[in-house]
């Protein structure tokens, strides 16, 4: 069944007008038509069942029973993730998005390819939040992973984060003791915060700046992996030894 954005408050009584983005991809892409049952939901955790009333620039959809979905369970996982060149950024977030994680900061530290000014343009971030949204129709969450806006690698520590008893985790592929097995239990922990480089990794200083900061460096290996899949991988695997999967 498709499933759409909406805004419980857009529309009056049992009805509810869908946004012109959405209603463009109901009439244009995907040529739905009056009739058709779909999914709503409002990014904040209620679902509702649909059907489409009007097919015009703002469609309207009758409301069928809703739910109110809460979080899921578990711990709290925050992405801190060094910007990466091209689409891989838009790969990394769609996926964070499908694998659960809560919250997702990008950062420019020293081995980016780009600037930290260039980054403060929202178009980037916009364009993030899009893609979470999208992944969240694919993947049925009911909320959509929270995109901050990128920072620098310097202003990460004084962000606040998740949770009032966090592990801190740096993957870096430099470190060679610590692996995710040595780890102590997650029980003691109610989030767990992520950090990871962009393709050339972290300098040294910025690894002991984050140590300094309480910061553990954590080893995925001996493999050097892409750094989309040291994310993606490292995201998966504290996902599972959290309890969240």
């Amino acid at each position: 069944m498709y499933r759409f954005l909406f805004d419980l408050t857009a529309g009056g009584g049992d009805t509810v007008l869908l946004s012109k983005e959405e209603s463009r991809h109901i009439s244009k892409a995907l040529r739905l038509h009056p009739g058709t049952e779909i999914e709503l939901f409002d990014g904040k955790g209620t679902v509702c069942k649909g059907k489409i009333l009007e097919i015009g620039s703002r469609v309207r959809v009758h409301l069928g029973s809703c739910t109110s979905k809460k979080v899921t369970p578990g711990k709290a996982v925050w992405v801190l993730q060094g910007m990466l060149k091209g689409k891989k950024m838009d790969i990394v977030v769609q996926k964070c998005t499908e694998l659960g994680a809560t919250r997702f900061n990008p950062f420019v530290s020293s081995r980016c390819q780009m600037k930290f000014n260039i980054m403060q343009n929202n178009s980037r971030q916009e364009r993030w939040q899009r893609i979470t949204i999208a992944a969240c129709k694919q993947c049925l969450r009911a909320r959509p992973l929270i995109v901050d806006q990128p920072v620098p690698f310097s202003g990460l520590f004084d962000l606040p984060g998740p949770g009032s008893r966090p592990l801190r985790l740096l993957f870096w592929e430099e470190e060679t003791v610590v692996r995710l097995h040595d780890l102590p239990s997650f029980d003691g922990f109610d989030a767990i915060y992520l950090l990871l480089g962009p393709e050339g990794g972290l300098t040294v200083k910025e690894v002991e700046m984050a140590r300094e900061a309480g910061w553990l460096t954590v080893s995925l290996g001996d493999h050097i992996l892409r750094a989309e899949t040291a994310t993606l991988s490292a995201l998966s695997i504290v996902q599972y030894l959290a309890g969240n999967i």
